[in-house]
């Protein structure tokens, strides 16, 4: 099961939410032509999105094979026989044993974060330490895997965003 910070969530459902209102009202807007629908539908695709990739996207996972850390343009499955230690001290950072550390997006340093301790990303190394000590750690020297989740992004934009987009002006004008 992947581990969020739900306060990122919750901030991006209210971004949504906010994007819907404005779109509605300006789709209920009848000196609003369906050209300017259009590009006002476009601009909030492209905001839409990047509140998701910000807010969304992001989560850490743990596998029986590795430690998934998913951050907004790229994907690391992290083989347990390298994870060294996780830290939640300014957000969570996975240390790899032999190389780069990784930091994870969806537990990233914030002030509001920092005024009250990182409580998720503790809560999240805690998790993954626990379990990490359960795992029989292999003896092989695996390297790290990064994968950008272009396939993912691609029906965000396509099948999700730009559908509600088109969708939202449509049935405004209709009701």
């Amino acid at each position: 099961m992947p581990m969020r910070n739900w306060g990122a969530w919750f901030g991006g459902l209210t971004l949504w939410a906010a994007f819907g209102f404005m779109m509605v009202m300006f789709s209920g807007n009848p000196a609003n032509g369906w050209g300017d629908l259009l590009l006002v539908a476009a601009f909030f695709v492209g905001l839409c999105h990047l509140v998701t990739l910000a807010a969304m996207f992001s989560y850490v996972k743990v596998t029986p094979a590795a430690l998934l850390v998913v951050n907004p343009g790229l994907s690391t499955a992290i083989p347990w026989s390298r994870v060294q230690e996780v830290v939640a001290e300014h957000g969570l950072v996975v240390r790899v044993r032999g190389g780069e550390d990784v930091h994870c997006y969806a537990f990233q340093p914030s002030v509001v974060g920092r005024l009250m301790g990182y409580p998720g990303a503790h809560r999240a190394a805690s998790k993954i330490d626990s379990y990490g000590k359960r795992v029989a750690l292999a003896a092989g020297k695996d390297d790290p895997e990064s994968a950008v989740t272009w396939r993912r992004h691609l029906l965000w934009v396509v099948g999700g965003w730009s559908v509600f987009a088109l969708l939202v002006p449509s049935l405004v004008r209709v009701l």
